[in-house]
């Protein structure tokens, strides 16, 4: 474990599953680039985006479109660089065009950015434009979601720089959607999340912020005292301006983990069990009728 003197690894392999066959399973389909981590992963028509991202050299300002060839094995495509290397940011794709919001340049930062991106896959030659900032603090490992035309951010932490210089989080409950140009505040979370699934599973005018770190376990004697993360699943309607408990993950509860939209529901993958655990669950996750 980390705390023992273990390193953290970032991995490299590629794996898919074809849903359309019964009984299939995870098969190797190739590299990536680079091994990398805590990105931004957003399907798209043509594949999946990937966006900047680190790991234990640096922080990466590039972006790749990943797809599979006809016998299964994946290709890579570029797309246009981040102005800057971001990790640890929050994104969804409203429509056709990228929204990305916050993250750190490095990995000893103690202030998270508050940069605006956005990439519009369908312009004739795509560029990433710089939108209005969120009027609040900069956060990483937020939470995102579209909704109809419009950009949601929610939770999150900031950084400052503790007594000893290294970063130190402060959780947040805030939500706010970036919609016809201007930032608008929602209603406050019930209780703080950072780093649940994101992009958020959406339905009609409602989003989930499923599990995420609530900070109650921020300060521990020891990484070995984790308990893991709450369950709770949470439910914004965009209508009546509101949060409500909307039960409880009948698995293990992850955090850190990109999703993919799948039919009905959003598949979930991997992610954080605890301080130095990781799952290799997958489940799709259906939201309430």
């Amino acid at each position: 474990m980390p705390w023992d003197g273990g390193k953290k690894v970032w991995h490299d392999r590629v794996y898919s599953l074809d849903l359309s066959l019964p009984g299939a399973g995870w098969m190797h389909a190739g590299m990536l680039p680079c091994s990398k981590g805590y990105g931004v992963s957003l399907s798209c028509e043509e594949g999946v985006v990937i966006i900047g991202g680190s790991n234990e050299m640096c922080h990466f300002d590039e972006v790749d479109l990943m797809a599979l060839d006809g016998g299964g094995k994946v290709f890579f495509r570029k797309l246009p660089s981040m102005p800057q290397p971001l990790a640890q940011m929050t994104g969804a794709m409203v429509g056709r065009k990228i929204h990305l919001y916050g993250g750190i340049t490095k990995p000893d930062a103690t202030e998270a950015s508050t940069v605006h991106l956005t990439l519009d896959l369908d312009a004739s030659s795509p560029v990433w434009l710089t939108a209005p900032p969120l009027p609040a603090a900069g956060r990483i490992l937020a939470t995102s979601a579209a909704l109809g035309n419009d950009f949601i951010v929610a939770g999150g932490c900031s950084l400052d720089a503790g007594t000893n210089g290294n970063p130190t989080r402060n959780y947040l409950t805030d939500a706010w959607k970036f919609s016809g140009g201007t930032w608008i505040r929602l209603a406050d979370l019930p209780r703080p999340a950072v780093a649940a699934a994101s992009p958020s599973p959406s339905s009609g005018d409602s989003f989930y912020v499923v599990s995420g770190d609530d900070g109650t376990q921020a300060i521990l004697e020891s990484p070995r005292d984790h308990r893991g993360f709450t369950s709770q699943i949470l439910r914004y309607g965009l209508k009546e301006d509101r949060w409500v408990e909307n039960g409880h993950l009948d698995t293990q509860a992850v955090v850190t983990l990109p999703t993919a939209p799948w039919e009905d529901g959003t598949i979930f993958f991997n992610g954080e069990l605890k301080s130095g655990h990781r799952s290799t669950a997958v489940f799709l996750f259906r939201h309430a009728s």
